[in-house]
């Protein structure tokens, strides 16, 4: 009779355990969940789905995947992989979810493992807790200690951390970057001549024309009154070149209105070109500072360059960044020096295009250019097919319907660019997949040993 009341006894405090825990599931302050090990949420708490704006049923039709952001995903899987493998007992992370709203949630996630009476993993309890409003005023902070007040761009803190880490990088991967210094010139008559709140606007004019410049992934900073820098990412001197004098005339071509005047300004530029090495970032400023007052020196509105690889002022030529050249390499050879005299020259005629693009030509310009690369491809595609015929290639039927399907694309691509429906990216999408890598790469290979004279 004793054991029996002990063993009522054991499942009176089971029951009251399991309604304890119900409670504190249902009514906690913080989102509360119950997640398959195969990441389908199983239960939730009102909380949580407040948090993430989704009903319960909704959740339940979900896994914690579907909602979390795509760049903390990996991290959270990994932690879930740990646990199951039993490495971990249990684990603490930073996370975003998406709700239902699309709004990005900051949560600090909280995640302990459950097991059966065999010892098997059960589920997984988590208590997710909402610091959406803590992440917030943490960018804010971190935004107000490296932005610059007056233009929103990068201060000179933000500057040197950011740039220190990209030659750092540039360095272990041997990549070239350019550094430019710009100076507004005569910027002290503005400010005498219209006043001081009139040169604010040429300063947060200047910083949104450099911005609208360059991609994103370069760095960008006001290091201090009239004085902006530019790191240009994997840039060699030619393109680096371009880029600082589509600055120069951009900021030419512009003008403020302050006080009933239309007001114009110039800038100086100087820029140190060299390849990822160990000098540090206060050197490679110092460079690029002399070019700076070389440029004022020849009389402002300038772009001067300070190649390291010759340590002389002056543009070279011979590199250029890998990434928006077509480089013509003999491996292409065909062995029929009119095929290749014919490739080489459509790697010209691209190249040239991709410069007056990148360049910031008008687009008059850049229509004459892809109007010159489709005659040049629909010419070398009849040539080339006239020598296939007479060799006897056996695929010819194919290749010609290849050199029809590329052809179309041409005039679609021009057509596009004319109506401003396409990319630089999208271009050299083309000319460097479709054309060269998928067509003379791989398909005109198939007929070098029918062609060789």
């Amino acid at each position: 009779m004793k054991n029996i009341d002990i063993y009522k006894g054991s499942i009176a405090s089971l029951d009251s355990d399991n309604v304890l825990f119900a409670n504190a599931f249902h009514y906690a302050a913080i989102g509360m969940a119950l997640v398959g090990t195969d990441g389908r949420w199983l239960k939730v708490n009102q909380s949580f789905c407040n948090l993430v704006k989704y009903t319960e049923s909704e959740l339940l039709e979900r896994t914690f995947q579907d909602i979390t952001h795509p760049e903390d995903l990996d991290d959270d899987l990994n932690y879930v992989q740990r646990m199951l493998s039993g490495e971990l007992e249990k684990y603490e992370m930073e996370k975003r979810y998406i709700s239902k709203t699309k709004k990005i949630v900051y949560v600090r996630l909280s995640v302990s493992l459950v097991f059966d009476k065999d010892l098997s993993p059960q589920f997984f309890i988590s208590q997710i807790q909402d610091i959406s409003k803590s992440k917030q005023l943490e960018q804010e902070l971190v935004r107000m200690v490296s932005e610059d007040f007056l233009t929103k761009i990068g201060n000179r803190r933000y500057f040197f951390d950011h740039s220190s880490t990209e030659l750092e990088r540039a360095a272990r991967f041997n990549e070239p970057l350019c550094l430019l210094m710009i100076d507004i010139d005569n910027f002290k008559n503005i400010n005498d001549s219209y006043g001081h709140d009139t040169g604010d606007i040429v300063l947060t004019k200047l910083a949104k024309i450099c911005k609208e410049s360059i991609r994103s992934i370069d760095i960008l900073g006001r290091l201090g009154g009239e004085e902006f820098s530019i790191l240009l990412l994997n840039t060699d001197v030619h393109i680096g070149t371009i880029v600082a004098n589509r600055i120069r005339t951009n900021i030419e071509s512009s003008s403020i209105y302050s006080g009933g005047h239309s007001i114009k300004s110039t800038i100086s530029i100087g820029m140190v070109s060299f390849t990822g090495d160990n000098k540090p970032l206060g050197v490679r400023l110092k460079q690029a500072d002399m070019a700076l007052y070389q440029a004022k020196e020849n009389g402002r509105n300038k772009v001067e360059v300070f190649n390291d690889s010759v340590t002389s002022f002056g543009i070279h030529e011979k590199t250029r960044t890998g990434f928006i050249k077509l480089v013509w390499q003999q491996s292409y050879e065909s062995g029929n020096s009119i095929i290749d005299q014919q490739h080489e020259q459509l790697f010209k005629t691209a190249n040239e295009l991709l410069e007056s693009m990148l360049a910031g030509l008008p687009q008059d310009t850049c229509i004459d250019a892809i109007k010159k690369l489709c005659a040049d491809i629909s010419n070398h595609f009849s040539d080339e097919e006239g020598i296939l015929k007479s060799v006897g290639y056996p695929a010819i039927e194919n290749h010609c319907l290849i050199h029809k399907t590329l052809a179309t694309r041409a005039t679609q691509i021009l057509n596009d660019y004319t109506s401003g429906a396409t990319s630089l990216g999208s271009i050299f999408s083309f000319l460097a997949l479709d054309v060269i890598y998928n067509h003379m790469i791989i398909e005109d290979k198939k007929f070098f040993t029918y062609v060789r004279a």
